[in-house]
């Protein structure tokens, strides 16, 4: 009698009665049975993967092996990370050449190799900004005041999205102008409102909502641009529940941020320091 224990290659076993402990589900496995799914939906939950496994073959699959599979059908129709950053210009041109208007700039720096040698000829991704043409020419229509802020990417490479937002006479947000940084730090900062300004928005007296982070406050002070910095009420908001932990107060505080008459915030805010040191003993700062 001989017994088959181990086979080289793909696993093409799609019986319908797997156990919850089989082993031979593998994530190419996987990968092959949601490539349709993940090519008509790039952005899909693993969670619905891991339903749509279950439902087929009767076998609860981990959510680490279905986000493998994923990433491997992801790479397999799109290419991978490095592929994609090396096709970076020719995304340039045809959003240049298919949007006409749209504004680039793209930074790249000196790549020095594993022995930390200068390799020559080769230049590697730093930093972009871009905008688009309808969102230049939309926003000297919106209220005069943006709202910028950055988040991190996700996947192989951690960089920083910075975007800046707009919002016109209905209350409507329009994005206006991205970037992609290494850090969120002045340097960053002053590269993105440096090209804002030059594109987007040349007028001045121009409120900038943000959590008025160190580097993005030294950036506005460097530009010499007389813009308006202010804190951003949800940023407040966060700090506050952090340090008091009381939802009504926090309630309390986000109505009173939103008051547009001078002398009744003033009032408001009296009221509320004066409830606040009569049960913590503490001064509100």
């Amino acid at each position: 009698m001989w017994e088959v224990r181990k086979f080289v290659g793909p696993h093409t076993c799609t019986s319908t009665r797997m156990t919850e402990d089989h082993r031979k589900l593998d994530s190419k496995t996987i990968c092959t049975c949601i490539m349709p799914m993940v090519k008509d939906m790039p952005t899909i939950k693993v969670s619905v993967l891991i339903a749509e496994i279950q439902a087929r073959f009767q076998y609860r699959v981990s959510y680490r092996k279905a986000w493998i599979a994923k990433q491997m059908a992801m790479e397999q129709l799109y290419g991978d990370f490095d592929a994609s950053y090396n096709e970076l210009q020719g995304w340039i041109a045809a959003m240049r050449e298919y949007v006409p208007g749209t504004v680039i700039e793209l930074q790249t720096r000196s790549y020095y190799g594993l022995d930390d040698q200068l390799q020559l000829g080769k230049r590697i991704f730093h930093r972009m900004f871009w905008t688009f043409d309808p969102c230049v020419r939309a926003f000297p229509h919106c209220k005069p005041f943006v709202q910028v802020d950055g988040t991190w990417l996700y996947g192989k490479y951690t960089q920083i999205l910075l975007i800046a937002v707009a919002q016109d006479g209905n209350r409507n947000v329009l994005p206006i102008a991205f970037a992609i940084v290494d850090k969120e730090n002045m340097e960053s900062w002053e590269f993105f409102l440096t090209n804002l300004r030059r594109y987007v928005i040349s007028n001045d007296n121009i409120c900038i909502i943000s959590d008025r982070g160190k580097g993005l406050i030294a950036a506005i002070r460097r530009s010499g641009v007389p813009w308006r910095s202010v804190y951003c009420i949800r940023h407040i908001a966060a700090n506050f529940i952090r340090d008091y932990k009381n939802a009504d107060w926090k309630r309390q505080f986000v109505k009173i941020a939103y008051e547009l008459e001078p002398h009744i915030f003033r009032q408001m805010m009296t009221r509320f320091e004066s409830d606040m040191e009569g049960q913590t003993n503490t001064s509100f700062r």
